[in-house]
Protein backbone atom coordinates (compact mmCIF):
# COMPACT_ATOMS: atom_id res chain seq x y z
CA UNK A 1 0.00 0.00 0.00
CA UNK A 2 3.10 2.34 0.81
CA UNK A 3 3.84 2.23 -2.99
CA UNK A 4 0.61 2.78 -4.05
CA UNK A 5 0.21 5.48 -1.59
CA UNK A 6 3.50 7.15 -2.76
CA UNK A 7 2.67 6.77 -6.64
CA UNK A 8 -0.49 8.59 -6.12
CA UNK A 9 1.32 11.27 -3.73
CA UNK A 10 3.64 11.61 -6.75
CA UNK A 11 0.93 12.20 -9.43
CA UNK A 12 -0.76 14.44 -7.25
CA UNK A 13 2.25 16.41 -7.09
CA UNK A 14 2.70 15.98 -10.88
CA UNK A 15 -0.30 17.75 -11.56
CA UNK A 16 0.07 20.16 -8.62
CA UNK A 17 3.35 21.41 -10.63
CA UNK A 18 0.91 21.17 -14.07
CA UNK A 19 -1.45 23.13 -12.61
CA UNK A 20 0.91 25.56 -11.16
CA UNK A 21 2.85 26.01 -14.61
CA UNK A 22 -0.67 26.51 -16.24
CA UNK A 23 -1.48 28.96 -14.03
CA UNK A 24 1.70 30.92 -15.31
CA UNK A 25 0.75 29.96 -18.48
CA UNK A 26 -2.52 31.88 -17.63
CA UNK A 27 -1.67 34.83 -16.37
CA UNK A 28 1.43 35.53 -18.50
CA UNK A 29 -1.15 35.28 -21.72
CA UNK A 30 -4.13 37.33 -19.81
CA UNK A 31 -1.12 40.08 -18.70
CA UNK A 32 -0.24 39.75 -22.74
CA UNK A 33 -3.79 40.20 -23.87
CA UNK A 34 -4.12 43.09 -21.19
CA UNK A 35 -1.02 44.59 -22.99
CA UNK A 36 -2.07 43.99 -26.30
CA UNK A 37 -5.60 45.22 -25.35
CA UNK A 38 -3.87 48.47 -23.83
CA UNK A 39 -1.48 48.87 -27.11
CA UNK A 40 -4.52 48.48 -29.50
CA UNK A 41 -6.17 51.14 -27.38
CA UNK A 42 -2.98 53.69 -27.97
CA UNK A 43 -3.13 52.53 -31.88
CA UNK A 44 -6.88 53.50 -31.93
CA UNK A 45 -6.26 56.55 -30.63
CA UNK A 46 -3.24 57.66 -32.70
CA UNK A 47 -5.76 56.12 -35.68
CA UNK A 48 -8.25 59.06 -34.62
CA UNK A 49 -5.32 61.76 -33.89
CA UNK A 50 -3.78 61.24 -37.31
CA UNK A 51 -7.69 61.17 -38.76
CA UNK A 52 -8.19 64.41 -37.20
CA UNK A 53 -4.54 65.66 -38.16
CA UNK A 54 -5.29 64.84 -41.55
CA UNK A 55 -8.85 66.34 -41.80
CA UNK A 56 -6.82 69.97 -40.62
CA UNK A 57 -4.64 69.33 -43.27
CA UNK A 58 -6.81 68.58 -46.16
CA UNK A 59 -8.66 71.93 -45.31
CA UNK A 60 -5.10 73.65 -44.87
CA UNK A 61 -4.40 72.40 -48.36
CA UNK A 62 -7.94 73.18 -50.40
CA UNK A 63 -6.71 77.03 -48.64
CA UNK A 64 -4.00 76.84 -50.15
CA UNK A 65 -4.86 75.60 -53.55
CA UNK A 66 -7.57 78.37 -53.79
CA UNK A 67 -5.05 80.92 -52.81
CA UNK A 68 -2.80 79.33 -55.12
CA UNK A 69 -5.33 80.28 -57.80
CA UNK A 70 -6.07 83.46 -56.77
CA UNK A 71 -2.50 84.16 -57.13
CA UNK A 72 -2.16 82.64 -60.06
CA UNK A 73 -5.00 84.46 -61.72
CA UNK A 74 -3.61 87.92 -60.29
CA UNK A 75 0.02 87.23 -61.58
CA UNK A 76 -1.74 86.56 -65.43
CA UNK A 77 -3.91 89.84 -65.05
CA UNK A 78 -0.84 91.54 -63.75
CA UNK A 79 1.15 90.05 -66.89
CA UNK A 80 -1.84 91.50 -68.78
CA UNK A 81 -1.89 95.00 -67.38
CA UNK A 82 1.97 95.10 -67.78
CA UNK A 83 1.23 93.84 -71.62
CA UNK A 84 -1.15 96.83 -72.05
CA UNK A 85 0.88 99.13 -70.55
CA UNK A 86 3.56 98.58 -72.88
CA UNK A 87 1.18 99.02 -75.43
CA UNK A 88 -0.20 102.39 -74.01
CA UNK A 89 3.44 103.51 -73.76
CA UNK A 90 4.31 102.92 -77.37
CA UNK A 91 1.20 104.52 -78.98
CA UNK A 92 1.51 107.42 -76.21
CA UNK A 93 5.18 107.85 -77.29
CA UNK A 94 4.39 107.72 -81.06
CA UNK A 95 1.55 110.31 -80.52
CA UNK A 96 4.27 112.27 -78.59
CA UNK A 97 6.26 111.79 -81.26
CA UNK A 98 3.68 112.89 -84.33
CA UNK A 99 2.36 115.69 -82.21
CA UNK A 100 6.01 117.13 -82.26
CA UNK A 101 6.65 116.76 -85.76
CA UNK A 102 2.54 118.64 -86.28
CA UNK A 103 4.01 121.31 -84.21
CA UNK A 104 7.09 121.17 -85.98
CA UNK A 105 5.44 121.11 -89.78
CA UNK A 106 3.05 124.17 -87.99
CA UNK A 107 5.93 126.31 -86.81
CA UNK A 108 7.84 125.63 -90.42
CA UNK A 109 3.78 126.93 -92.11
CA UNK A 110 3.85 130.04 -89.87
CA UNK A 111 7.61 131.15 -90.71
CA UNK A 112 6.84 130.34 -94.59
CA UNK A 113 3.69 132.44 -94.02
CA UNK A 114 5.31 135.01 -92.23
CA UNK A 115 7.85 135.23 -94.79
CA UNK A 116 5.46 135.24 -97.80
CA UNK A 117 3.13 137.60 -96.83
CA UNK A 118 3.07 140.93 -95.17
CA UNK A 119 1.87 141.69 -91.41
CA UNK A 120 -1.20 143.34 -92.58
CA UNK A 121 -2.49 140.63 -94.67
CA UNK A 122 -2.36 138.15 -91.51
CA UNK A 123 -4.43 141.01 -89.86
CA UNK A 124 -6.95 141.14 -92.14
CA UNK A 125 -7.15 137.24 -92.64
CA UNK A 126 -7.60 136.82 -88.59
CA UNK A 127 -10.48 139.43 -88.80
CA UNK A 128 -12.46 138.55 -91.83
CA UNK A 129 -11.55 134.68 -90.91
Amino acid sequence: MASAKSVITQRLSALRIEADDANAKLEEAQSKVKSLEQENLQKEQEITSMKHKNSLLESEVEKLEKLHAEAKGAADESAQHGTQNESLTRKLQLLEEENEESEKQLRETNEKYVHHFPAGVGVCMGKGG
